[in-house]
């Protein structure tokens, strides 16, 4: 999988009300627009506000790759000639030993019966041979010659047997067809695929991981989360288990490849699907966290003081991922503005609107 394809990918960005930021600043443009003799009456502004959740910051990785068995195999014939059969479709169940395809066997057939009468011929020889020797009548060179071709007609006999049993192909594995390479009636050779195996019952997803995030791997390979969603099969969030990772750096792609097992129920899960997998490279539990979009100019926050108005903090987040950063312990109380206060000025009187954050917004 190309380096293309991977994206960090974090828990999803609260919208912004654009309601009320319109709001925020039509009537911020009234106010301007009064005279100055009229008397100052300080608006109250409405603004989305939100208190601090309280669960799991992750940082996270994640990159788009496939399902894919854990063993595929490719069915070649050990023998060429006109596939005369193919009873195996895609989607259909096989056994160890079951017949796929039969290639003509009658080429086969003749070459062993042509074997059969040469080996005949040739141990009708050795037995007279070995009379003759044992009786002293006959040579030792003239033994050992006889001998030699009894030996070979044998080994002829066999090799021929055994091609003539490789014109019914067999299943070597218990699976499920997942490709069909020809069909019946085509010319194939030793080197031409029949069909393509699944055994399907252990699934892997191959990924593809920058050589930057080599050291979190290998210190966390054992005890590091891993999930799946796979699109086709619905919202289900699947667990991985890292099973294998590369030993080495790809020098061209600058990558290694991490192998992950789908552990649990993969029933519907099919090769080939489309998956996003997850890496949870560290964590913080149980810390009080804001959506990055309550930040303002990355080191400013607004929140409501105790006479319903607006005040700022400044502050600069220490942890946090795309989408959240941790809030010291000490603010977990305050209700922070959200959506409005690029429009605010200290001491500004504030109407607090909820903000419509997104369900599962935390952990």
């Amino acid at each position: 999988m190309s380096q293309e394809n991977k994206r960090r990918k974090m828990s999803p960005v609260p919208y912004i009300g654009l309601g009320v930021l319109a709001v925020v600043a039509v009537m911020a443009w009234f106010a301007l627009q009064r005279p100055k003799n009229e008397a100052a009456v300080q608006p109250v502004l409405p603004v989305e506000t939100v208190a601090p959740m309280v669960g799991t910051i992750e940082r996270t990785m994640t990159i788009d790759s496939y399902v894919q068995s854990d063993s595929v195999v490719t069915v070649l014939p050990k023998v060429a000639g006109t596939l005369t059969s193919l009873s195996a479709d895609v989607g259909t169940h096989l056994s160890v030993g079951q017949v796929i395809a039969t290639i003509d066997p009658e080429p086969y057939r003749l070459a062993s019966n042509q074997a059969k009468a040469a080996y005949d011929a040739a141990i009708s020889v050795y037995n007279r041979a070995k009379k003759l020797h044992d009786s002293g009548a006959a040579s030792e060179q003239s033994y050992d010659q006889a001998q030699a071709q009894y030996d070979a007609a044998q080994s002829q006999l066999e090799l021929a047997q055994l091609r003539l049993g490789y014109s019914t192909i067999t299943s070597p594995v218990d699976g499920t067809v997942i490709l069909r390479h020809v069909s019946s009636g085509a010319l194939v050779a030793e080197s031409v695929p029949i069909v393509t195996i699944s055994n399907g019952h252990t699934l892997v997803i191959h990924t593809e991981i920058t050589e930057m995030d080599a050291l979190a791997f290998e210190r966390d390979r054992a005890t590091m989360p891993t999930r799946a969603h796979i699109p086709a099969m619905g919202d289900a969030m699947y667990t991985l288990r890292i099973r294998n990772i590369a030993p080495a750096v790809d020098v061209h792609t600058k990558t290694f490849e991490v192998q992950s097992e789908i552990e649990g129920d993969t029933t519907g899960i099919l090769p080939g699907m489309f998956a996003e997998v997850t890496f949870v490279l560290d964590a913080k539990k149980d810390v009080p966290y804001l959506p990055f979009a309550s930040l303002v100019g990355g080191d400013q926050l607004w929140y409501i003081n105790s006479a319903h108005a607006a005040s700022s903090l400044s502050f600069r987040p220490d942890y946090y991922n795309d989408d959240f950063f941790e809030l010291p312990a000490k603010y977990a109380g305050y209700t922070f503005i959200l959506a409005g206060q690029h429009f605010l000025a200290e001491g500004t009187r504030v109407k607090a609107l909820a903000a419509d954050l997104p369900a599962g917004a935390g952990q």
